[in-house]
């Protein structure tokens, strides 16, 4: 190892001039700016993340901003998209030319660069501090006097908060619980309103933390909860003696306060009863004491209390349910019991940061019973709609809209394809160009745009890349005020897979094949991409219809079928197969066939090899109705079998094809080596009907009525059993509090409901409430589950993945297509890419699946993605699939769902089912809510025939891996490389097989099968082989760096060496993440090395 350290030591410093190079940019900037970023493509400039743009020095004495970035040269930037400036975290504060117009991306670093003007001015509020105390490095957000004087005395509040979101979660405009800014507690309005009345506040410190450093005892919901005593003692003796030193701050207990809201609440009354000597006042807005309801009671009546001179305030609001009265109930007359000075202060509102803000002023200066008597009336507007003619506002990368004037017509939108429902309809035309700007809109109701307008805010239809196609947007306004909008590559609507011609008005056609499959799917194109983004309308043609054309209507969703032939839907086939499906060279290999009836069909077959063109081939008559067909040596590559049918004249072509892949490699005596489905006995386990991906009212894009409690019903009422809510970057869990996040919404209990509740969350932005991530590209979503995450802490996915895994959740990437495109070429560690996905899979463990059907069967493609990361990871790592709704309306209900196998319907056994793979899951286009998709009834595993078979009510096709469709092509499919009940496995030379099956209704998947060489190893004890990963992160780092490894031992060291080879520092490993505090070291390259594990960072 010593060795090994010291080549790849000298390889790095051999390169380290170029690595470390660095380019210094200058910019003047109009009068009274207070803040500037850099902002551009390559990484080291946040790859276009405005809201994590390079942070800017001013020059003092003039309107000048500087700073040198490392890493980079000018012919890089040159050599890229460029770069410009910004003087706030987000594109609406992006420069401009003295006329308002758009400036040019940058490409050379002027001496100085000059900004003429800013779209908007950014003005921030308080002063931010990194400081590092409890391992972990917190940004501490100050709000200080407005005439600080360091020579005086000030008090102090420490107000903890943790970025929660209450409303609109995934909105670009809400970004959550910021206690100093207006739009979420307003407190920095606040203060100075009382310091002009004369009122000294004295000093305002803002701690933002995570759910587990605010629960002092594990809750068993919620993994990785129960570390508030490492982060308070942090608190306590590493950072508030300091920070109180810094800053002018009174020694005086009386003069410290310390609040909390929601969680941070159960912190703030936890520390003061802790440490009663250090807090006089504690203030907790509707604090969550049920999170730890029973270890705090036993607590506080373990303490010894010898003084009572704290003193306790508690807010609470009128939208708190009993689990948050009740609570603040029982310790008000507790310590009211003891002796203490208690306040209860009651304020109108929702259980949210606003309404907590409303209260703050008033909890520092009075203590009444009762603050506020206002309610919060929504507008009730007794008008149609649709009897206004409405006109389209845009803005290019900003929230300030202008007029385009392009106006609605009246007519009727058809919402599921054919029935008419009046409406405004509209659809504009976004033409290509290169902008990479956010677009949003809004509607309003007066020609020159000087009316009402259809929604408060305006929305984003999500341009992230530059725009490759002509695209359309699409608006219909109802009568009830509601709307639908969508946005599309007017070039990708396919049905069924075909691309749909454009015609005039919006109207597509194409003429369509059917086999015994029905459905007749519309889906559209991805505006950035063009790459498959769902479906936007489906129907199903009649049982005998093999051809049909289809006319579309984007303007009205209105979908037409004509028919015009008809026929026996399928022959009667029995199986399809060639033994063994994955050979080495000079193997034979026998494709065998069984037709029971060919109900009037004529039916040829077809070969050929590596997608050159096929020839007909005859077939050899076998026993008991099989034919079959035998290559006695075949070469390296892939054979291709297929079946054509005809009738009346219409020939339908590979109707059915199964494949042989000849492949290089040592040969194996194939073993199972992971079978999913090994432990379940099929007569009695429970198939529990389940979805891990909805949406609710609390994400900002479902639709209007389709709140918490609405959405579980309609779930209980198509006997799911068990559901995850998963908002973006929020967590509605646990279901008994809905009505205190959502007055209006009904509780729901699932006991009751015979129910399994998941705490879920789609994490879907950064920790700038962005959609791309620092590092580059998009901040990929995935659902995590178990932790109580509220989403929004980290930079990058791999910070998101690490911080999982540490505290046990467990993780689903979630339609990994929309970010994957079938057509490119990935490097095996590009971003996105089927390498990439298997690394993380196997760094790390609590990265379970992915979706491979969403919302219906929006992209296809998944499937394919997860065979490519499948050939990576088998039959070493196994990686499951999903099927889930991501359900933002009633349209989207129930075309995706999960047979979790479990015995019980506990949070344990479904744990454990989804560690394990125990499931099998469906995709169903009609959305009955009756389950119609393929259902199976066994697995079964003959090991002394080398056979798999399972028993559904479908036909079942046998996959592994990906072929290309020509031998020119960039794109691939999964293999079949089987139809037929049965598979078999004697001689098979690949590392895994799963199974597709179809039915008139759907089609089934099951979770994939691995092999290995029986001769090689224990199949009966194959252990988990996880890469084993070291993760830097952030990197470039300045204060802290956390390093990151699975399967960490903590008996190891971290060893950090600078460029020249140097040991600069040594840490213990502790645990997963473990926290490096960096500040000290001077800025250049450094390695870190624990073990066999190397990586590499930069310090700013």
């Amino acid at each position: 190892m010593k060795r090994f350290f010291s080549i790849l030591m000298v390889g790095l410093i051999c390169c380290a001039n170029p690595i470390i190079a660095d380019v210094t940019f200058r910019v003047n900037v109009p009068a009274g700016t207070t803040h500037c970023y850099v902002v551009g493509a390559l990484p080291e400039l946040s790859s276009w993340a405005a809201g994590a743009g390079v942070a800017m020095t001013k020059v003092e004495g003039i309107d000048q901003f500087t700073v040198t970035v490392s890493g980079i040269t000018t012919a890089d930037i040159s050599a890229s998209d460029g770069y410009k400036y910004v003087c706030g975290p987000d594109w609406k504060y992006v420069e401009v030319t003295a006329s308002d117009g758009e400036v040019a991306n940058r490409k050379t670093v002027g001496n100085p660069d000059v900004v003429a003007r800013w779209r908007n001015t950014y003005t921030a509020i308080g002063i931010v501090e990194n400081w590092t105390f409890a391992g972990k490095e917190y940004p501490i957000q100050i709000l200080l006097p407005t005439n600080y004087d360091k020579n005086k005395q000030y008090p102090v509040t420490y107000m903890f908060g943790r970025h929660q979101r209450y409303r609109d979660a995934g909105s670009d405009t809400e970004m959550g619980d910021r206690i100093l800014y207006s739009d979420s507690w307003g407190v920095a309005e606040t203060v100075e309103k009382l310091e002009k009345n004369g009122m000294e506040v004295g000093i305002i410190a803002v701690i933002y933390a995570q759910l587990p450093e605010f629960t002092p005892w594990p809750n068993v919901e919620f993994a990785g909860t129960g570390k508030a005593d490492t982060f308070l003692k942090g608190f306590v003796e590493d950072f508030k003696p300091a920070f109180e030193q810094k800053h002018a701050i009174s020694s005086n207990k009386s003069a410290c306060t310390i609040m909390g809201a929601d969680v941070a609440g159960l912190f703030a009354f936890y520390a003061t009863m802790k440490y009663p000597n250090l807090f006089e006042r504690c203030v907790m807005f509707s604090p969550a004491f049920w999170y730890n309801e029973a270890e705090l009671r036993d607590y506080v009546n373990s303490l010894h209390i010898t003084s009572t001179d704290n003193r306790f305030g508690f807010v609470q609001t009128s939208a708190d349910t009993d689990w948050t009265t009740d609570e603040i109930e029982h310790y008000s007359s507790w310590l009211y019991n003891k002796n203490y000075v208690i306040s209860n202060y009651k304020v109108e509102g929702e259980h949210d940061d606003r309404t907590w803000g409303s209260a703050f002023g008033e909890v520092l200066t009075v203590e009444p019973e009762y603050i506020g008597t206002s309610t919060k009336n929504s507008v009730q507007k007794n008008m149609d709609y649709t009897d206004i003619t409405w006109y389209f506002m845009k803005g290019e990368g900003t929230t300030s809209l202008t007029c385009d004037g392009t106006s609605t017509q009246k007519g009727n939108f058809y919402k599921d394809g054919k029935t008419a429902t009046p409406a405004q309809l509209l659809v504009k035309e976004i033409p290509v160009d290169k902008k990479k700007y956010s677009y949003y809109w809004n509607l309003n109701s007066g020609s020159n745009c000087d009316g009402d307008l259809l929604m408060a805010s305006p929305k984003d239809i999500g341009f992230k890349d530059s725009r490759k196609t002509i695209s359309w947007q699409r608006v219909a306004v109802f009568a009830d005020g509601s709307y639908e909008q969508s946005a599309a590559s007017a070039e990708h609507f396919k049905v069924n897979g075909t691309t749909m011609t454009i015609g005039s008005n919006y109207e597509l056609t194409a003429t369509i094949s059917l086999t015994d499959d029905k459905t007749v799917s519309v889906h559209y194109g991805s505006v950035n991409s063009g790459s498959d983004m769902g479906e936007l309308v489906s129907t199903t043609v009649s049982a005998n219809c093999l051809k049909a054309n289809i006319r579309y209507s984007y303007l009205t969703n209105q979908l037409t079928v004509e028919e015009t032939a008809w026929g026996s839907s399928d022959i009667d086939l029995e199986y399809f197969k060639v033994e063994p499906a994955v050979v080495h060279p000079g193997t034979p290999v026998r494709m065998s066939v069984k037709i029971t009836n060919k109900n009037g069909y004529n039916v040829n077959f077809r070969m050929n090899h590596n997608n050159q063109p096929s020839s007909a081939i005859t077939l050899s008559k076998g026993n008991n109705g099989e034919e079959y067909y035998a290559i006695s040596s075949p070469e390296s590559g892939i054979y291709g079998f297929y079946l054509d049918i005809e009738l009346n004249g219409t020939t339908t072509k590979a109707h059915r094809a199964v494949y042989v892949k000849v492949v290089d490699g040592q040969t194996i005596t194939p073993a199972i080596s992971n079978n999913p489905y090994a432990d379940i006995d099929w007569t009695t386990i429970n198939q529990f009907k389940g979805n891990f991906h909805t949406h609710t009212t609390q994400s900002n894009d479902a639709s209007d009525g389709f709140t918490t409690a609405y959405v579980v019903d309609k779930y209980h009422a198509a006997g799911y059993k068990i559901l995850s809510l998963t908002d973006h970057d929020y967590n509605p869990y646990p279901w008994e509090l809905f009505p205190q996040y959502m007055s209006t919404v009904p509780a729901r209990d699932p006991a009751a409901l015979g129910m399994l509740a998941v705490p879920g969350n789609e994490l879907s932005k950064d920790n700038t409430n962005s959609w791309s991530e620092r590092t580059g590209g998009q901040f990929n979503h995935h659902n995590d589950f178990f932790t109580g995450r509220q989403g929004q802490e980290f930079a990058s996915l791999q910070e998101s993945y690490a911080y999982t895994y540490a505290l046990g959740g467990m993780q689903i990437i979630n339609h990994p297509g929309q970010y994957w495109s079938i057509d490119n070429t990935y490097s095996e560690t590009q971003k996105d890419g089927p390498g990439w996905h298997a690394t993380n899979f196997e760094t790390f463990p609590s990265l379970i699946g992915l979706e491979v059907y969403n919302q219906g069967n929006r992209r296809p493609n998944d499937r394919i993605l997860w065979d490519q990361i499948l050939q990576r990871t088998m039959p070493n790592r196994p990686v499951y699939g999903y099927s889930c709704d991501d359900a933002h309306n009633n349209d989207q209900l129930f075309r995706n769902y999960n047979f979790m196998l479990m015995e019980d319907l506990t949070t344990d056994e479904l744990k454990d089912a989804m560690r394990k793979g125990e499931s099998y899951f469906c995709y169903e286009p009609a959305g009955t809510g009756e389950g119609k998709a393929p259902r199976i009834s066994a697995i079964n595993v003959d090991e002394t025939n080398k056979t798999i078979t399972i028993h559904a009510n479908g036909l079942v096709h046998w996959i592994y891996a990906t072929d290309k469709t020509s031998s020119a092509a960039s794109s691939a499919r999964s293999t079949v490389v089987g139809i037929g009940d049965t598979f078999c496995y004697a001689g098979y030379q690949g590392s895994y097989v799963r199974a597709f099956i179809t039915n008139v209704f759907g089609e089934t998947c099951t979770q994939p099968i691995s092999f290995k060489d029986k001769n090689s190893v224990d199949v009966e004890n194959v252990p988990s082989e996880e890469r084993l990963a070291l993760m830097l992160y952030p990197n470039p780092a300045e204060a802290y760096l956390n390093v990151f490894m699975n399967n960490a031992d903590e008996s190891e060291r971290i060893l950090v060496y600078d460029a020249h080879g140097k040991m600069v520092m040594t840490h213990a490993v502790d645990g997963a993440v473990t926290t490096l505090p960096v500040q000290g070291l001077p800025a250049g390259m450094y390695i870190v090395q624990v073990g066999t594990r190397v990586g590499k960072f930069f310090k700013d």
